[in-house]
């Protein structure tokens, strides 16, 4: 077995270590602890290790590390650490980067007094509520441990970030989904005239349906038809039935796939529920 060699501590549990020519990122309670360049690790005291083998990666991670202060770049560090424990270890080298990168930015926002508002707010909680109670606890401890003041709107930003760990999904699939289910609630408010409350229980049926329609059309999934039912619900909701209709199409557009009349029925009678509240 290969030797961890170290090449620079960051704090009492992170340190920066050469593992056959290769050098990695590796996180333990107490593993940096009285420690030195050039000395080896004790493998019992690694929880975790990072590789980082593309140069991108590299070159992007040691530009973190050196625009950083010490004491935000390790604090960073903690926290990502805690995200990993609570999802099994299941955070990637990309995810690493990614996250850091998205936190470090962040900072930089706050202390320029600019804030970005985050319109899935409202849809990554109810579709992702164990990633977004994790991202929230981390939001919390960067406030705590950093004097910060992070709104609300980022740890739905974390919180895709964690899913996108979870599912190895991009983030660009996962905001794409975000968009159709935005765009969904618009084509809606607008047919039915009305203003759809985020905190209902109909809005978060409504979403949760929707998304896993979108994972049933990206895995070219087929729900059983429902002619009979189809027909009843167009002949007695036709307003409904249209707006599904446009959902449907605007789907097929943005998915760049089709998407069977089957889920028509069951989109038309979610609809209908924000009807029923007119």
């Amino acid at each position: 077995m290969g030797k961890y060699i170290i090449e620079k501590t960051l704090n009492n549990n992170v340190l920066v270590a050469n593992y056959y020519q290769k050098e990695v990122i590796l996180i333990g309670k107490g593993i940096s602890f009285g420690k030195k360049q050039g000395e080896e690790i004790d493998t019992d005291l690694i929880e975790k290790v990072y590789l980082l083998e593309s140069e991108r990666d590299k070159d992007r991670y040691t530009q973190l590390l050196n625009g950083t202060s010490e004491h935000v770049f390790n604090t960073i560090l903690e926290v990502v650490n805690g995200i990993d424990k609570q999802l099994g270890g299941s955070v990637s080298e990309k995810t690493l980067i990614s996250l850091t990168d998205h936190i470090v930015f962040a900072i930089k926002r706050i202390e320029e007094g600019i804030h970005v508002h985050n319109p899935f707010l409202k849809e990554t909680e109810v579709l992702y509520p164990r990633e977004y109670q994790i991202a929230e606890n981390a939001v919390k401890a960067l406030n705590q441990k950093l004097d910060l003041q992070f709104i609300e709107s980022e740890a739905g930003f974390i919180a895709l970030h964690i899913h996108s760990a979870e599912e190895n999904h991009s983030l660009n699939d996962i905001n794409n989904i975000k968009q159709i289910i935005q765009k969904s609630i618009i084509i809606i408010e607008e047919g039915l005239e009305v203003n759809i409350d985020k905190n209902s229980i109909n809005y978060s049926r409504f979403v949760r349906h929707l998304h896993f329609a979108i994972q049933r059309v990206l895995a070219d999934e087929r729900i059983p038809d429902a002619t009979d039912i189809e027909l009843l619900l167009k002949a007695q909701y036709p307003l409904c039935y249209n707006i599904a209709v446009k959902i449907v199409k605007m789907m097929q557009t943005q998915l760049k796939r089709p998407v069977y009349e089957s889920e028509l029925a069951y989109l038309t009678m979610h609809i209908q529920r924000f009807n029923n509240n007119l």
